[in-house]
């Protein structure tokens, strides 16, 4: 579920909200590669350590730990919501890298495509002439039954001989 800015804001201190408020989005697309790498790495930091409070938390509550120290930070009271806030930043960090990863890629895949296409034009300058060459073409085979038909012209001759010798039967 989404967090607000003003619960985000209620729940950390200072230092805090102005690294979670700067994976924002105005601020976010503002912040270089290093910035985003560094940001990354804090808020990783601030997530286990709200997890390891969250752990430590239930522990007591269950009775399996005796509580530690005499007195917590004022940012101790609700961990698994501060953890959630900095998941969610994280989050909005890991998304803006790998949207500039995918956009640098992209860039790559385009400039690599036009490299190549101005190496083909530059191979071929002259398309050769579109006309007829003289070729060998494909190999003739010749069909084996073809040498046992009666040719066209027989076949004309032969119907008109059948006719001719009905006709003189007939008459």
């Amino acid at each position: 579920m989404a967090i607000s800015k003003k619960t985000e804001k209620s729940l950390l201190d200072h230092e805090e909200w102005t690294l979670v408020e700067s994976t924002h989005k105005p601020a976010l697309g503002l912040l270089d590669e290093a910035g985003l790498q560094a940001a990354r790495k804090r808020l990783r930091d601030l997530r286990a350590k709200e997890r390891d409070l969250g752990h430590e938390k239930r522990r007591i509550a269950r009775g399996k730990a005796e509580p530690r120290g005499g007195s917590f930070p004022g940012t101790y009271a609700r961990p698994k919501q501060r953890k959630q806030v900095f998941a969610h930043a994280l989050r909005r960090v890991n998304d803006e890298l790998g949207r500039r990863d995918a956009v640098a890629s992209r860039a790559r895949i385009v400039d690599g495509q036009k490299r190549a296409l101005a190496a083909k034009r530059a191979t071929t300058k002259s398309r050769p002439a579109n006309r007829p060459t003289a070729r060998g073409g494909v190999n003739p085979v010749e069909n084996p039954k073809r040498a046992t038909k009666v040719p066209g012209a027989k076949i004309g001759s032969v119907t008109k001989r059948t006719a001719r010798s009905q006709a003189k039967k007939d008459a």
